[in-house]
């Protein structure tokens, strides 16, 4: 947790069981053999935590790099789309296009875009203009309903009637490409008839290196299934299929029409030591008995007095009893003249689908990782808390200089937290935030003002345009200043 510990004193209003209510009834008669089969259990579990801890990390690393890459992928990859989209709305408008007009749009199109290698027009599925005509004249006249490699994309796309990606293939050009076929219909006399195709051809290998595969397959075996975006059922598009299916790290690539399934482990395999090798274990069992009994109740402890100084039990962050103490204490502070703040109010936009779809299990597994995230992504200092249900609050020192941007990089900052996909019974789960910040002293010197101030700028910022985020009032860098600087 990013702030302090929330203050110990209250925990004397609710120490109301016995001392030894830890002590579980009878378990003191299984203590002479239960000593040695406790302590056994403690080191082996422990030796095994510090062995899968080091797999995890591992893991989570690797996991993060295959999100970066399939990100810059799929932005590549729908930035074609767009381009298709705004040729084929030329194309329907005019109900054609000539070559002259198809060349100059084109040209517009294909400015500074060193990944994509031509556009198309295939009127009839038959490509009749390339633009760049030239290297790409092999591409003139090829029938896309009757090529082998690229019917069935064509008719997937003709199928949903909309955006498929093919490939990747070897080009009658030369080199390996993917090609995004977009189906067109045209209104001729009022009936919509279908008047073929326009592509966009990417070309694989460069789009590949400039999302970061080389890095990737450096340390990695990389395996990519789903050619034409047929998805984890589909034929290899790169690689090979890993080894241990159920170790790798796998990650989906959302594309136009289907998707690709990324695998990976390392080329020199998953390496952890036996667990007899970890440090301290020797230590570890001849102390069995005194960690096994101090653990037990070194964590008691801790869970009784997170609970009875106001931590929420789920995401280990304070709840919304600690969360006002704290607010009032700041409030006190800045009174004195001591210090400003700002406060940051926001729920999870999205997270009741997925108590719908998933149950409420896996809610709480989102909201524990939310919770974490959270604590990650403020400084320490910073207050951030649990108000309840998927309600959050961020208490957040200012000092006289922090404006409006500071501000709403810190609030942007929570915000990329919480947008990071949560793997949620083998599906990505993404949710976000809509953030109402609030001030004091500029909006208000009193908890209740603050706390509903910063509650209606987050309404707006879910209906608003600004990323998410709104300002109770505008900030104005002068006005926290002293007076004459």
């Amino acid at each position: 947790m990013a702030d302090s510990q929330p203050p110990q004193e209250s925990a004397g209003t609710h120490s109301v069981r016995p001392r030894a209510g830890w002590l579980r009834p009878g378990w003191h008669l299984a203590v002479g053999i239960g000593v040695f089969l406790l302590g056994l259990y403690f080191s082996l579990n422990s030796a095994e935590l510090e062995r899968q801890r080091e797999l995890s990390d591992r893991r989570s690393a690797i996991q993060e790099d295959l999100s970066n890459f399939r990100a810059r992928l799929e932005t590549e990859i729908y930035a074609s789309v767009a381009m298709a989209r705004g040729l084929g709305v030329n194309v329907v408008v005019q109900e054609g296009i000539s070559e002259a007009q198809f060349e100059t749009v084109a040209q517009e199109l294909l400015r500074d875009q060193e990944n994509i290698l031509n556009l198309s027009l295939a009127p009839g599925f038959v490509i009749r203009s390339i633009y760049p005509r030239e290297g790409n004249q092999a591409a003139l006249g090829l029938n896309l309903l009757q090529d082998p490699i690229q019917k069935q994309a064509v008719l997937r796309a003709i199928s949903d009637d909309a955006p498929v990606l093919a490939g990747p293939f070897e080009r009658v050009q030369g080199g390996s490409a993917l090609a995004v076929r977009v189906p067109l219909w045209v209104n001729r006399d009022g009936v919509p008839r279908l008047w073929g195709a326009v592509s966009v051809a990417l070309d694989y290998e460069t789009l590949m290196r400039s999302a970061g595969i080389r890095k990737l397959e450096r340390d990695l075996r990389i395996g990519i299934v789903g050619r034409d975006a047929s998805g984890p059922g589909g034929d290899m598009v790169r690689g090979e299929p890993p080894s241990d299916r159920a170790s790798a790290v796998k990650t989906p690539v959302l594309l136009p029409g289907g998707s690709w399934l990324i695998s990976a482990e390392p080329i020199d395999g998953w390496h952890a030591r036996p667990a007899w090798q970890t440090p301290g274990f020797l230590l570890r069992l001849s102390l069995s008995l005194l960690a096994g009994l101090a653990t037990a109740r070194i964590l008691h402890d801790r869970q009784r007095i997170r609970r009875l100084a106001g931590m929420d039990s789920l995401t280990n962050l304070p709840n919304r009893r600690w969360a006002l103490q704290q607010l009032a204490r700041m409030i006190a502070r800045g009174r004195r003249g001591i210090g400003g703040f700002a406060l940051l109010s926001f729920d999870l936009d999205g997270f009741k689908p997925v108590n719908d779809t998933y149950g409420h299990a896996a809610g709480d597994l989102l909201l524990a990782v939310i919770g974490r995230r959270l604590s990650e992504s403020v400084r320490p200092g910073d207050v951030v808390a649990r108000m309840g249900g998927d309600e959050f609050l961020v208490l957040v020192p200012t000092d006289p200089g922090a404006d409006e941007a500071w501000l709403r990089a810190v609030a942007l900052r929570v915000q990329a937290a919480i947008n990071r996909p949560v793997p949620i019974e083998g599906h990505w789960v993404v949710v976000g935030a809509s953030i109402g910040i609030a001030r004091f002293p500029e909006d208000g010197d009193q908890a209740e003002v603050l706390l509903r101030k910063a509650d209606e700028a987050m309404y707006r910022a879910k209906h608003g345009r600004a990323h998410g985020v709104e300002f109770a009032s505008p900030v104005r860098l002068g006005a926290v200043l002293p007076a004459g600087d």
